[in-house]
Formats: structure tokens, sequence, C-alpha cells
């Protein structure tokens, strides 16, 4: 269905399984392109499985995902990482408000929140920010204002020493911290049956019951923040917030759209909102290896479980 209304502020990126089978590769493309950004592709090490996350144009491995031949972990790594670090994706537990079932979770380094004032400099920032791992400071914002004497005077006695000034205020790292993300799916909506008077074939009837009786958890997800709300003065507001508590928007969605009958494959959109990446600074190929990360872990939830208990 292609009548979702168009949102200037989601980056929609098509995830597909190659058609070779034997690859074991998900491809990623911008909608409505043919050509890929990002794929992942899987090894065997002596003791985990290693899924390769790569930049398809520089052939550059942008993260790793590990799993263990037997037990359960999923870890997510850069190559710049220190021997040893890693991002696990940890299951909610169960005494957790938050918990759902398969839900995941993860913790990981970003800009921290910026102010009212910084957030609106950063709305009228380009879209073409790049970002990395750690996340990347926004740039400075430049200011002019017209000399005066006195401070020419003053820009003329510092230039022997204006190179270590420049260098301090250059070294002052922007401020970063550790956020919270939740992973979990999301129920995909039945499908309508025939309306009075429509005359449907046995096998569109059989097809759909097949499709309605499809779990709620197929591999449709979001990823929110996970962050703890800040405190609030008293008042209705407050106590209306702790009646019905405020739902983060998506920092990105993953919808399902793999046919009932396919098995061993993938196909669906994933959209991620520019906005609130630009803010949190990380790279989008970041996002997207957890988002890889989390489908496969979907897909293969009864394994994991019975890994688990083992």
């Amino acid at each position: 269905m292609q009548s979702q209304t168009h949102n200037p502020n989601l980056a929609r990126y098509v995830v597909q399984s190659s058609d070779v089978i034997s690859d074991l590769r998900i491809n990623v493309l911008e909608e409505g392109h043919d050509k890929v950004i990002w794929y992942k592709e899987r090894f065997l090490g002596d003791d985990e499985i290693i899924e390769h996350v790569v930049h398809n144009q520089t052939s550059t491995i942008c993260w790793t995902i590990h799993k263990p031949k037997r037990g359960w972990y999923i870890r997510l790594r850069a190559p710049s990482f220190p021997l040893g670090v890693s991002i696990s994706l940890l299951p909610v537990p169960r005494s957790s408000p938050s918990y759902t079932d398969a839900a995941l979770s993860f913790s990981c380094r970003t800009n921290a929140a910026p102010t009212a004032i910084s957030q609106h400099r950063m709305s009228a920032d380009s879209i073409s920010t790049v970002h990395s791992y750690p996340p990347t400071p926004p740039a400075a914002p430049i200011m002019i204002t017209p000399p005066t004497p006195q401070s020419i005077s003053a820009r003329l006695e510092e230039i022997p020493t204006s190179p270590i000034a420049a260098q301090k205020r250059a070294s002052r790292p922007q401020a970063t911290t550790i956020s919270q993300f939740l992973l979990a799916p999301h129920s995909t909506p039945h499908i309508p049956g025939p309306q009075p008077g429509e005359q449907t074939s046995f096998m569109t009837r059989a097809l759909s019951m097949f499709k309605s009786s499809r779990p709620s958890h197929a591999a449709s997800f979001t990823l929110i923040p996970f962050n703890q709300p800040s405190p609030q003065p008293p008042g209705a507001g407050h106590r209306l917030s702790q009646i019905i508590p405020v739902t983060p928007t998506p920092l990105l969605t993953f919808h399902d759209r793999t046919p009932v009958l396919t098995a061993a494959s993938v196909t669906g959109l994933l959209e991620i909102d520019r906005a609130e990446e630009r803010i949190l600074g990380v790279d989008t190929s970041f996002w997207i290896a957890v988002a890889l990360a989390y489908w496969e872990f979907l897909e293969d939830r009864e394994s994991y479980l019975a890994a688990v208990s083992d």
C-alpha cells in the first residue's frame, strides 16, 4: 500500500533479503532507489556467529553483530571499539513498567539533550550533518558583532597567543550522556473481512483467514528513547502525566511486509526520524545495525528462548 502520507522528516529505507538464498545477505536501500546503501552478511567464527553491517559504496564495515553458537547474547561492536567493549541488547525484566513480550533494551552514548535555545538553532542546521559514534558535536554557532576600538586593540594584543586560545576553545568537549532505548514489537493490524454483499472466491477467503491468523508479534517493531522523564512542577499537568504517561515518539519504526508464505527472508520498510537522529548525533549505520539485529531476534525468538532456558 502506497497511500502513506509523505513525511519529509522521515528517512525511509527498504530492507530486503538478497535474491540468492545462500548469501544470507540482507540489503538496505533508500526507498524509491535500487542502490544498496548498507548490507548485512553472516560469518561463522570459532564460538560466535558474526554479522557484518557494511557500507556498500566504500565496502567499510560499520558494525559487527555478535551472537554465540550456544547460549544467548546480542552484542554490537564498532571497529573503533577497544577490545572487550560492546553494546548489548538485553531482555527487559518482567518487573519493569516497560516490559512487553520480546522487548529488548540497550544503552549507548549520545549527545546530551539540548536546551530549548540550542534545539532551535539545531533545527536550522542542514540535514546533511555527518554523524558518528561517539556522537558528533553540533557545529558551533557563528555570531557576528561590529568591532569597537577597544575590541580591535584587545585582538591585536591576543595575536601571539591566539593559536593556544583557539586550541582551548576547540578542545571543549560536547556534552554527552548515556541514553537508554527500548525495542519492542508492535501489532500488525489484521486483514479486514469482506464487506456485506461483497463476493470473494474460496482461495481469497482462505488466504485472508490465514493472514488474519498471523501472530500479532510479526516482525514489526519500534525503537524509542527509554530515559527517565524529567521532573515536572506540581500541577494539573503533572497529575495528568502520572495517570496517562507520555509515549515518546519512535526514533525508528520497522514495518514488516514479508509475505506470509515466505520463509527465511525479509521485506520491510524502515523509518528513521531525522530530527531526533540529528539531536542524538549517532551515525545512521548504528540504528540500521540495531534494527537488523532485533529483526533477526524476532524472527528466531523461539530459538533464543530455548537457549536462555538451557
